[in-house]
């Protein structure tokens, strides 16, 4: 990972997007697996728990684009892994409720 993002920032908000990933998709086939409502729970902690990290996250990569221009092909493609958790989140929400 440390080819593709040079940037200390990107790395990280890559790890925080990966593990959020895994863990969701845990808590999502554990809850369609399980028929109990404290996977449920703990999925919707998880979820709100997650959306303040990634606004912050989403902040201080900005900040570092803005600064770091010339490496602007490093900032959008990380902002993209950030950013496809919430549509997997919402579909995740949509196999659970159905």
């Amino acid at each position: 990972m440390t080819a593709l993002f040079k940037h200390k920032w990107n790395r990280i908000a890559v790890r925080i997007a990966t593990a959020s990933f895994l863990i969701g998709t845990l808590l999502m086939l554990t809850a369609l697996m399980a028929e109990n409502d404290i996977i449920n729970t703990i999925g919707i902690v998880f979820l709100v728990c997650y959306i303040p990290i990634t606004l912050i996250s989403l902040f201080i990569l900005f900040i570092n684009s803005v600064t770091h221009l010339k490496d602007i092909h490093e900032h959008v493609m990380t902002v993209i892994i950030v950013l496809m958790n919430f549509p997997i989140a919402l579909l995740y929400i949509n196999f659970i409720t159905t």
